[in-house]
């Protein structure tokens, strides 16, 4: 038999992990609105002969927003105009919310092997 401290763990540990999937959960389906893509911001070279562009990195001009996505299962990037920076929030959201649910998945894994432990404790100790 599970004493009642072990017990008093475990239900504690239950409770924090069940919190946690309820919260991620909550900010994967209540969230800002999303793109599909990956914000980034680039600098680029000119093209222009005589700049200081093409010569010396830290000299290229931006930043500049642009969002990354595949279509027709190519890579593209698209620029991101200075009117139009929702978008690339947007695309910002959407990476945040594949992070919360990475984590969100760890978490449930994590959840079934505490309760996988405690049932194998449980086991072991009625063998006992």
């Amino acid at each position: 038999m599970i004493t009642s401290t072990e017990l008093s763990k475990y239900r504690q540990c239950l409770r924090q992990l069940i919190d946690r999937i309820d919260k991620m959960a909550y900010q994967c389906a209540y969230s800002d609105a999303l793109i599909q893509g990956t914000p980034s911001e680039v600098f680029r070279t000119c093209g222009q002969k005589n700049c200081q562009c093409l010569s010396d990195r830290s000299k290229r001009h931006g930043p500049y927003l642009v969002v990354q996505t595949y279509q027709d299962k190519k890579q593209r990037q698209f620029a991101i105009r200075q009117d139009q920076k929702e978008i690339w929030q947007k695309a910002k959201n959407y990476q945040k919310q594949i992070n919360t649910l990475s984590e969100l998945k760890k978490t449930c894994l994590e959840l079934t092997d505490t309760v996988h432990e405690i049932i194998k404790q449980r086991l072991e100790k009625l063998e006992k």
